[in-house]
């Protein structure tokens, strides 16, 4: 067990936040190109919504903008 308790199966933190960067590395590069199939258009919308969640003053304008492009092109 570490400090607050929690049982520890042989992986350190370290590991674990590599594991999710890598997750999170792979998902930038491969969600772009994916986009642009329609199948997977309506996830744009969800992605840019989460992100501005997460940080609403940095991102409401690029997703505003971003989403009008997409509104632009489909459309």
């Amino acid at each position: 067990m570490d400090a607050f308790g929690v049982e520890v199966t042989g992986l350190r933190p370290a590991h674990l936040w590599r594991m999710a960067a890598a997750a999170a590395i792979t998902a930038e590069i491969v969600l772009p190109p994916a986009l642009l199939f329609p199948p997977t258009m309506p996830y744009a919308g969800a992605m840019h919504t989460a992100f501005t969640c997460l940080k609403p003053r940095q991102l409401i304008t690029f997703s505003g903008l971003t989403l009008g492009t997409y509104v632009a092109f489909v459309g």
